[in-house]
């Protein structure tokens, strides 16, 4: 399912420092990576209605089922594509595993706002990689 956002904020990657040692000081070494959230904001089509986040949402949590599905069923692998200015020449590509939408943010109606419906969606992350 390509889907085109007007907006994508990658996430940031950390290392945590493991600390350790058996003299008098410490010595830091690499411990686990963590990667934040990839937000995305998406503009909503106003001609036929736009569910797949919500679905896809309610696979990992439904409050109308008491529950969700496993973890291989609603995380998926997906590729985030920075386009130039033409829309076809690509500048950056990542590839996102384990992602799950974990926020979903409606857009704010107004009958007198003339703006555009955003909507906001945020994914939970297990690895990201730059390809």
């Amino acid at each position: 399912n390509p889907f085109l956002f007007q907006k994508v904020e990658m996430p940031e990657s950390s290392i945590a420092q493991d600390e350790h040692g058996d003299t008098n000081h410490s010595i830091k070494t690499a411990g686990r990576v963590e990667y934040a959230n990839i937000r995305a904001e998406k503009l909503m089509s106003s001609k036929s209605g736009d569910n797949y986040m919500w679905s896809w949402h309610d696979t990992c949590q439904s409050s109308v089922i008491g529950g969700g599905a496993i973890p291989d069923v609603y995380k998926k692998t997906i590729i985030v594509t920075e386009l130039a200015e033409d829309g076809v020449t690509v500048l950056n590509t990542w590839m996102a595993f384990g992602v799950w939408p974990c926020k979903v943010t409606p857009t704010e109606l107004s009958r007198t706002d003339s703006g555009n419906a955003i909507e906001t969606i945020e994914f939970s992350v297990d690895k990201l990689q730059r390809v």
